[in-house]
């Protein structure tokens, strides 16, 4: 998938495998390009595009930029996450194993904003804080239990 970029405010992720590639605009506009340099579609803002590399599809969905762009600002945003799901970007932000008790607690769902500098002990403090749940650390081992 190529960009054209035509003045504007936007995000580009992709997963570890380069399966999906998410693009988020914020403001501005930008088009969507498959392989060829053909416009495939120009988004607008508010809109995120997910493009699945193996499938060759493109779904389009409405979403909250400030959400979305949270990391301008060094800001994580969970936002209706599983604890599983914050585990793991957790994990390689701090280069840590976390380990949960239960598949019931990895399911348990939050909602919160953690600033990029926070340190792991804060974040964790913050979590005990938001749901009943203890937390124990062991060098690069954190276990996360009810």
């Amino acid at each position: 998938m190529n960009i054209k970029v035509l003045g504007t405010t936007f995000n580009v992720r992709t997963d570890e495998n380069s399966e999906n590639v998410e693009t988020v605009l914020a403001s501005g506009k930008i088009a969507l390009l498959d392989k060829q340099w053909k416009t495939v579609l120009d988004m607008s803002p508010g809109e995120k595009v997910t493009y699945n590399n193996y499938k060759n599809e493109y779904t389009t969905e409405i979403v909250d930029v400030n959400i979305c762009t949270a990391w301008r600002l060094n800001q994580f945003v969970f936002e209706n996450v599983t604890l599983r799901e914050i585990a793991n970007q957790l994990s390689v932000k701090f280069n840590v194993n976390i380990n949960l008790e239960s598949s019931k607690l990895a399911r348990r769902k939050f909602r919160c904003v953690i600033n990029e500098d926070e340190s792991l002990p804060d974040i964790l403090d913050l979590l005990k804080y938001l749901a009943p749940i203890r937390y124990k650390m062991e060098g690069k081992e954190i276990f996360i239990y009810e």
